[in-house]
């Protein structure tokens, strides 16, 4: 505290290192039809800090101002498996990785370099550049990616789209996050305001896969209407293809977004009723009102950046369509006896 406690600053900071985290092994001779089982042979690090401020600059006998924020920020690591890396599936194929050195659950899959808006550019993305990229489905069958497929990124540079060429696309960690708040007082008038942040964390937007497909009989959205139709067409969608051969919606760098997002997030006006000196029996009776979930600023195109699909750390940052926050107004009386 600081300048007769006019301004207040605190900082912590921590780290922690988990040993002994239950992974799931596979048994190299699987015994009487059991063929996992569980093991501590995983270890985390985890550090980050908080850091907040706050002040006064207004403290007079009617007038009160206090405004101040908070931030903080996190990182974990994996620094231990006992089978190595590996993804899980989480609405999406092995779209979720936990590797040795990284953060836990960051998503894996296919970066994309746009819609391939001709045949000739299709096939100048192939193989030196002279032959069409290509992909080989479940039946072992080729597949050309053509004019309108997506164009996706041939890491190993073998012409052919597969697992190989899959990669990190995505981080639902935050880089930092945290709180503003303000309180103005005058009189026996208060009002409150709160808002939270999150800036950084991307989001995996699941919802959008399924309504911006293009590939099943499911209602899609209007963002639909701009997807390729023609040769030489600069489209941000690829062309509509039932079944989605050529696999253009799999688990890619199209459905993640930033999910930073600024919420105001509680409003808060509070008066405090004047009390007759002659009622000892009440110390204190006030009348406020409270609005949540007023105003929502951000670039996300899901319903709310701000969600879980699940508990679990590898859940996070994955948009499943649930129901979006509500704004809600209460009241209430506060009565002191």
């Amino acid at each position: 505290y600081f300048f007769n406690n006019r301004l207040a600053f605190n900082a912590d900071f921590f780290m922690s290192k988990t040993r002994d985290l239950l992974t799931l092994k596979t048994f190299d001779n699987p015994i009487g039809g059991i063929n996992n089982y569980w093991t501590n042979g995983g270890a985390l690090k985890n550090t980050g800090f908080e850091l907040g401020l706050s002040g006064k600059p207004i403290t007079g006998k009617r007038w009160m101002m206090e405004i101040g924020a908070t931030m903080a920020h996190y990182k974990n690591k994996v620094t231990q498996l006992p089978n190595g890396n590996y993804t899980t599936s989480v609405y999406g194929d092995n779209n979720i990785l936990t590797a040795v050195g990284h953060p836990v659950g960051l998503f894996y899959g296919y970066k994309t370099a746009g819609v391939l808006t001709t045949d000739a550019e299709a096939k100048s993305a192939g193989l030196n550049g002279s032959n069409y990229l290509y992909m080989v489905d479940a039946a072992g069958n080729r597949k050309n990616f053509t004019a309108g497929d997506m164009h996706f990124v041939d890491f190993n540079k073998d012409g052919m789209i597969s697992e190989a060429d899959k990669t990190i696309i995505g981080d639902p960690n935050p880089d930092v996050y945290g709180n503003v708040f303000a309180k103005v007082s005058y009189n026996r008038l208060t009002l409150d305001l709160g808002l939270t942040y999150s800036l950084g964390g991307d989001v995996y937007n699941y919802q959008r896969s399924v309504l911006n497909s293009g590939s099943t009989l499911y209602n899609q959205q209007v963002a639909e209407t701009g997807r390729w139709r023609y040769e030489g067409q600069q489209a941000e969608l690829p062309k509509l293809a039932y079944g989605d051969p050529l696999g253009n919606n799999r688990f890619s760098d199209r459905w993640i977004e930033d999910g930073s997002y600024l919420r105001l997030k509680t409003v808060t006006l509070t008066y405090q009723v004047p009390i007759p000196t002659t009622w000892s029996w009440l110390q204190g009776l006030s009348v406020w009102a409270e609005a949540r979930n007023l105003a929502t600023w951000t670039k996300y195109l899901g319903s709310d950046p701000e969600f879980s699909v699940g508990n679990s750390v590898l859940c996070q940052g994955i948009d499943a369509g649930l129901l979006a926050q509500g704004r809600s107004f209460l009241f209430g009386v506060k009565i002191n006896l």
